[in-house]
């Protein structure tokens, strides 16, 4: 057995043989499908052979989570893992008797359970070993990324669809060199660009695209404020009589996400687009400094 595969292999052992805490999502899930189950009531639902849920909440139970892979990252590092080297890895651990312990985050109690070999490959292979980061993007994270970020960085992008095209790659280097984040809301800007990228054709244009999500925000703000002024004339009987869809539109992620483009478009591009007054026509006015921000006050006073 390769000596790196050893070390990850032994890695994996003892962080089962640790105990497994339930992340909060974990633990909605079921509370909310379980109706918040004592310790007991979700172990006898475990045993329960005849229950369609059971295999689903092992595999929820054994789903490794991002602190996981955090514990992982760094032994990982920059070794270029192929499908062999995880089957070695997976056979190594699924080998091992194991006994681990799942712990409720919410002080419930703790729940010992055996680790089948089934169990630990599932949690292996979803580790994504075998996916390995672009040396660009690597080098960009280590050299720009303040170090306090840069290994839940690394899994992030681990846990993305791998990333090839060389125009997103250049995008990411700008946004890791450029984007000047050093506390966690990093990861909100991250985690956008990552779901904007995976969208994205790769032979789109990069700033336009951009554009485009910022526009879809901000016209589901207008229609949100279009349906206030709706509601504050008729009631929600006589819109929906009168054939009007009313949809929810969560307003704080909206303007969340327009700060995050922003905020993007400027870094990588030098400039962004402004939406809040535009004409009839939908043209959009680009701004790319402070002197284009005050030019475009004057003209509004």
């Amino acid at each position: 057995m390769e000596s790196k595969n050893k070390q990850v292999a032994e890695k994996i052992v003892a962080i089962l043989r640790s105990g497994l805490t339930l992340g909060a999502d974990t633990l909605h899930y079921i509370d909310s499908t379980f109706s918040n189950p004592s310790v007991s009531e979700f172990e006898a639902l475990l045993q329960d052979e005849s229950s369609c849920e059971t295999d689903s909440l092992m595999e929820l139970l054994f789903f490794p989570d991002e602190s996981v892979q955090l514990q992982l990252e760094e032994m990982i590092g920059d070794t270029s893992f192929q499908r062999r080297d995880e089957q070695e890895i997976k056979q190594h651990v699924r080998s091992t008797s194991l006994q681990t312990q799942i712990r409720f985050a919410d002080g419930r109690g703790t729940l010992e359970k055996r680790v089948a070999p089934s169990n630990a490959a599932r949690f292996i292979e979803r580790l994504n070993l075998s996916r390995c980061l672009d040396p660009k993007l690597r080098a960009s994270i280590d050299r720009y990324v303040h170090r306090g970020l840069q290994t839940r960085c690394k899994v992030k992008l681990r846990n993305a669809r791998p990333i090839t095209a060389s125009n997103k790659i250049a995008f990411l280097e700008a946004f890791f060199k450029k984007l000047q984040i050093d506390n966690d809301d990093f990861f909100d800007y991250l985690d956008f660009t990552l779901g904007f990228l995976d969208d994205l054709k790769n032979e789109a244009d990069m700033f336009q695209a951009l554009m485009t999500r910022k526009k879809r925000y901000f016209q589901s703000l207008q229609k949100a404020k279009k349906l206030d002024n709706r509601l504050a004339q008729h009631n929600v009987e006589t819109l929906l009589l009168s054939g009007e869809r009313l949809s929810h539109i969560d307003r704080a992620d909206a303007r969340k996400k327009i700060n995050i483009i922003d905020r993007v478009s400027l870094a990588v591009f030098g400039k962004t687009e402004y939406f809040d007054f535009m004409p009839a026509g939908g043209q959009s006015i680009t701004l790319e400094s402070k002197d284009d921000i005050d030019k475009l006050m004057k003209s509004f006073s």
